[in-house]
């Protein structure tokens, strides 16, 4: 809190501290509203039938929908950023580069040579 002529204000600390980035763009928003479109159609479908024996509580029902919603958010996250962190280095293996500018060519095996791993 600072001391402004005397009087501490809250909102003068709130004005110093940064404001931290969030970006929210469209793709997220699709995500968003098919997951609350699927929740709501998942919710309407597992109501119980009239003369069912078999009926999902209240209860059952609110976890199916929102099970569906996180599956559903949780899929378009990796569609958005991109599926990262399935591929492990050594600590001692050299950085690969992000572009193919500086790979390698590998020449083609000979004539002669015959497929790999086929045949005698």
């Amino acid at each position: 809190m600072f001391d402004i002529d005397g009087v501490t204000s809250a909102a003068a600390a709130q004005e110093a501290a940064p404001m931290p980035a969030v970006t929210f763009d469209l793709f997220t928003a699709f995500v968003a509203a098919g997951a609350l479109v699927l929740a709501w159609l998942v919710y309407r479908k597992t109501a119980p039938a009239p003369g069912s024996a078999a009926q999902a509580t209240k209860g059952e029902r609110l976890v199916y929908a929102i099970s569906a919603a996180v599956a559903v958010i949780a899929f378009g996250g990796y569609l958005g950023g991109g599926v990262k962190g399935f591929e492990y280095r050594e600590a001692d293996a050299p950085a690969v580069p992000g572009d193919s500018s500086s790979a390698v060519l590998v020449p083609e095996p000979g004539a002669g040579s015959g497929p790999a791993g086929h045949g005698p």
